[in-house]
């Protein structure tokens, strides 16, 4: 079984978007139901990103279903309308090989990783990119089949379903202007006042966001810490 990174320069969606915007880093993530795409970059583009993904979506009879922008920040959603013929994933998945995501655009190039089970399955995804890509194989490196624990993404609806949508706006905006950083950028009492409620209701908001979201985290701790342990036992043996 191996891990295989990829640096790809092709005309598929996307990584069009990266060459007209050089500088933005685009990092994305699909699950056939959508796009989940975040543009980063100091000073960004984001009027002129969101036309190029309004346009390129409805060329390809899709829409987008969400947005939010910070400063040279921009995440937009889309729905999926990936297929064998426009998206290097779908065509990773129909030859057997697994996808890491998220899948990084940027400065005209597609950064890809996947892991394949087999030579075969990589060879004929490699033959396949051959027809329309320029392919430069950054990395190759062997895994073992419990290593895969360590690949797999969080679902966003484990994590963040028991919480209100009151905790997860207070929680994204305590994050974002710094209260959980070491030191702290910004007090109780700053964020209370800038969403205009109490210190305490703040306070009791974001106490009771972290632990849900501890509890939700807890199996993956676990299976981290099982990993951990795998991974020090195996290096005992060497």
């Amino acid at each position: 079984m191996e891990e295989i990174k990829l640096k790809l320069r092709h005309d598929l969606p996307f990584n069009n978007i990266s060459r007209d915007f050089p500088g933005a880093k685009i990092f994305r993530w699909c699950n056939s139901y959508v796009d989940y795409l975040e543009f980063a970059e100091r000073g960004l583009d984001k009027n002129g990103i969101r036309k190029e993904v309004e346009k390129f979506a409805e060329g390809i009879g899709s829409r987008i279903v969400f947005s939010s922008e910070k400063k040279d920040y921009l995440t937009l959603m889309i729905v999926c309308k990936c297929s064998l013929g426009n998206s290097t994933l779908r065509m990773a998945e129909s030859m057997d090989c697994i996808v890491e995501t998220p899948v990084i655009y940027e400065d005209n190039y597609e950064y890809l990783k996947v892991i394949s089970v087999r030579n075969s399955y990589f060879k004929n995804f490699y033959n396949r990119l051959s027809t329309f890509s320029k392919i430069e194989i950054l990395n190759k490196s062997a895994i073992h089949s419990e290593d895969l624990r360590n690949t797999w993404t969080i679902s966003l609806s484990e994590l963040f379903h028991n919480l209100s949508q009151k905790q997860i706006n207070l929680a994204s905006d305590a994050v974002s202007k710094g209260y959980f950083d070491i030191p702290k950028k910004v007090s109780i009492e700053e964020l209370a006042e800038s969403n205009s409620i109490s210190k305490s209701t703040m306070q009791e908001h974001l106490s009771k966001a972290e632990s849900k979201i501890f509890r939700s985290i807890e199996s993956y701790l676990r299976l981290y810490e099982t990993y951990l342990e795998a991974q020090e036992k195996a290096s005992y043996n060497i």
